[in-house]
């Protein structure tokens, strides 16, 4: 059984949310076993990820603006792929 659930916002930004109802109220979706944090991005290597799925990139300690661009991780990736 998913641990949560993913979507992705009007900005194509990844967001993970516990209930399954909640994630419906944004179209498509799908269930993962990823952890997130409490403003519902995902973590990975213990930080949260903003991911942004029409750009294919990932910041951490913020966003686009203000964060640390990473690598996007593959994971967030493949489940992005499934809600394009």
């Amino acid at each position: 059984m998913a641990h949560s659930y993913a979507y992705l916002d009007k900005k194509k930004i990844l967001h993970l949310h516990p209930l399954q109802e909640e994630a419906v109220k944004h179209g498509k979706y799908v269930g993962t076993n990823l952890d997130y944090d409490e403003s519902g991005f995902p973590v990975i290597g213990g930080e949260g990820v903003i991911y942004y799925a029409d750009k294919d990139t990932a910041y951490v300690n913020g966003n686009e603006d203000n964060g640390k661009q990473i690598a996007v991780p593959s994971g967030l990736k493949s489940l992005a792929s499934q809600l394009l």
